[in-house]
């Protein structure tokens, strides 16, 4: 990831400027939230963001992640409702 766009926690590790702001917005993320956005160096994202799964991804519940969407006024991420299968009723012959 481009060091210029980190900051030094410990001599140890960085982390990406502005999450630790309030709410927390990475440097490297462009456009609206709650509208569009994106990671502008995501092939290089950092190890904290791959591990980080959105709610129901992986068919569990992340708390963080919906708090995080809560600080940015976004509703949480609900459940995946099991899918239903509706047929169409068959044609009556007379």
């Amino acid at each position: 990831m481009p060091a210029e766009l980190t900051e030094k926690i410990n001599s140890h590790f960085v982390a990406m400027r502005k999450t630790d702001d309030s709410p927390a917005r990475c440097v490297a993320l462009q456009g609206t939230i709650g509208l569009n956005v994106s990671c502008n160096i995501y092939p290089d994202r950092s190890s904290t963001c791959r591990e980080f799964a959105i709610a129901w991804e992986h068919g569990e519940a992340n708390d963080k992640c919906n708090k995080a969407r809560m600080a940015h006024g976004l509703p949480p991420i609900e459940p995946p409702k099991p899918f239903i299968p509706v047929w169409p009723e068959t044609p009556q012959v007379a």
